[in-house]
């Protein structure tokens, strides 16, 4: 890639229009250039992954519960599989694809070809409170293109209308810019607020241009013109799994023996590899015997 990605991305939330209007906004282009070395994605993959966190990290934000963990799974027919993406509370990222190699060429307005690469399926929510308990929810995918798909979900489960806006802007060369920025319209958002929201977002474009251009507040002054916007809070976004090589070696002492001894090479050595971030642990035979 030319140029340094920062790997730290920013994620602000506030309100406009008064308390009319409620966002949250990111930049999160290191973790999705992270996620796209880590599992070498294609560039349909790696848009279809880094549109989910941006939707898991703006979801989560905006939930109307106290979450710790909040985790949005793309399942369609199409060729990508399913795509996982799950965010924390404390600005961590982690994901996955199914067949992270599709490649798939550019639609008629070229394009990369989410919907497509997606194809029919459902969008699932799952939440994990801050009490232990979690819940999920799922809605049928209207395009898998995921941003349109995400604004269904918050019609139809959460009942609140929203703008959604979901970007990634990939090349053969990597990510260049990826996030994007999610407004509620509460109950007491005033016409005219919301009839200068939907002609700011008319005439935007490309939210991953807004972003490779001038990154969050770049997306945000755009979007909010004229809505007397602010920011209540501001954190840092960023790569990182929760994997450890303790927790990976618990699950590996319930297998059967003879399937431990199946993933043993001659020298006695199992080596696992972590689905979310592709990170390699090497273990002993005998440490799975002694646990």
């Amino acid at each position: 890639m030319s140029g340094r990605i920062d790997p730290e991305g920013r994620l602000e939330l506030g309100v406009a229009a008064g308390t009319g209007l409620r966002w949250a906004a990111v930049d999160l282009t290191g973790a999705a250039e992270e996620a796209r070395a880590r599992h070498d994605l294609s560039p349909v993959a790696a848009a279809a992954l880094g549109r989910s966190f941006a939707g898991a990290t703006l979801l989560l934000h905006l939930s109307a519960r106290s979450c710790s963990r909040l985790t949005v799974t793309v399942a369609g027919d199409g060729p990508l599989g399913r795509v996982v993406a799950e965010a924390g509370r404390e600005g961590n990222l982690r994901g996955l694809v199914s067949d992270p190699h599709v490649d798939l060429p550019p639609d008629a307005g070229g394009r990369l070809p989410i919907g497509a690469a997606v194809g029919k399926g459902t969008l699932r929510v799952r939440r994990d409170l801050a009490d232990g308990s979690s819940y999920e929810s799922q809605v049928a995918l209207v395009t898998g293109e995921i941003g349109l798909d995400l604004a269904h979900f918050l019609e139809q489960s959460e009942q609140t209308p929203s703008a959604v806006l979901v970007g990634v802007l990939a090349g053969p060369e990597g990510i260049r810019a990826a996030g994007g920025m999610i407004v509620e319209a509460m109950p007491d958002a005033a016409e005219p607020s919301i009839v200068r929201l939907e002609g700011n977002l008319a005439g935007l474009g490309g939210v991953s241009r807004l972003l490779e251009a001038g990154g969050v507040a770049g997306v945000v002054e755009r979007v909010l013109d004229g809505l007397d916007r602010r920011v209540l809070e501001v954190s840092g976004i960023r790569f990182r799994c929760r994997c450890a090589r303790e927790s990976l070696l618990d699950r590996l002492v319930t297998l059967p023996e003879e399937e431990k001894r199946e993933l043993a090479d001659l020298e006695g050595r199992i080596e696992a590899e972590c689905a979310f971030c592709s990170a390699h642990y090497l273990y002993q035979l005998a440490e799975l015997e002694t646990q």
